[in-house]
């Protein structure tokens, strides 16, 4: 049974990667905040670590020695990023420096999440080929955090993953739990139709990464669903799955939002890459969002 750290356990991935592999490895999870925001016994210990401390960082890391580490822990508000460019930068890219060099002594496997944001979005889907132009101060960070990685010596899996939704305890709303809420307490939602991506379901990337594990296959991959579609038609579609009001959902554009921070328009990824190495399809969009709806239903009892 291998060793494996998950940094930013409590997140919607570190805890779907914890409910992944808690069977299959002795799990030590960390994330920023005091107390974990799940069971537990379900790893063999949780520390409280704020990337950014670099010290904190070296004596959690060479304590354990594990053989595998699973970066999640990012500042994602892609806003707020533009707002604190030196905590973006300091979470984003110095906590990524801070985690390699720690690893360094002991050489575990390196995997890290990262974002479709490192393109610009005006010639998707993209496929690990295709050349980054990143926008914002978000993107920026998560390609020079990559670059980090792919310098760092050690065997690495840098899994770019994007619009990712499921369950796990006391996060921030995701798109599909967003919409799930507002159209339950019907309540009118205006989402654009012109940003374009692949949607992934949080438990088909950390079966991805299992596989990718299990094959020994390293290197840079894109990680999400295979299906390409606009906010707007997956918030319709989540109406449908659900069986919500998709009459309350009303077309925008990304013009009428306003926001800080540059999104990529069309960001889709090609997953042939990650088919063919893991062997393996991540499910269509019905069926996450089915699978996802079985989820709730046991959370809500």
């Amino acid at each position: 049974m291998a060793s494996l750290i998950v940094v930013g356990a409590n997140g919607l991935l570190g805890q779907n990667l914890i409910k992944r592999f808690r069977k299959k490895h002795q799990i030590f999870a960390a994330s920023v905040e005091e107390q974990p925001f799940f069971p537990a016994d379900h790893v063999y210990s949780y520390t409280q670590l704020d990337i950014t401390n670099r010290v904190a960082v070296i004596d959690f890391l060479q304590t354990i020695k594990p053989d595998i580490v699973i970066n999640t822990a990012a500042f994602t508000n892609v806003d707020a990023c533009e707002e604190q460019p030196e905590h973006c930068w300091s979470v984003n890219v110095r906590g990524v420096e801070y985690l390699v060099d720690a690893s360094r002594s002991f050489n575990p496997i390196f995997i890290h999440v990262s974002t479709d944001y490192v393109f610009d979005g005006e010639n998707g889907p993209y496929s690990e080929e295709d050349e980054p132009n990143p926008r914002g101060n978000y993107a920026r960070s998560k390609l020079a955090a990559e670059h980090v990685v792919e310098n760092s010596n050690l065997e690495y899996i840098i899994a770019r993953t994007q619009v990712l939704f499921g369950v796990a305890n006391g996060v921030r709303h995701n798109f599909v739990t967003w919409v799930i809420e507002q159209l339950t307490n019907n309540k009118k939602i205006r989402i654009v139709d012109d940003q374009i991506g692949t949607p992934t379901y949080a438990p088909d990337f950390c079966e991805a990464i299992d596989r990718l594990l299990e094959r020994e296959a390293f290197g840079l991959f894109h990680v999400s669903g295979a299906e390409i579609i606009s906010r707007y038609d997956f918030a319709v579609k989540i109406a449908q799955v659900f069986e919500l009001d998709a009459s309350l959902i009303e077309r925008i554009t990304s013009k009428e939002l306003k926001q800080k921070a540059p999104r990529p328009m069309n960001s889709a990824f090609k997953v042939y890459k990650l088919i063919n190495y893991s062997g393996w399809e991540p499910h269509s969009l019905d069926e996450a969002l089915k699978l996802m709806k079985k989820e709730l239903a046991v959370v809500d009892g």
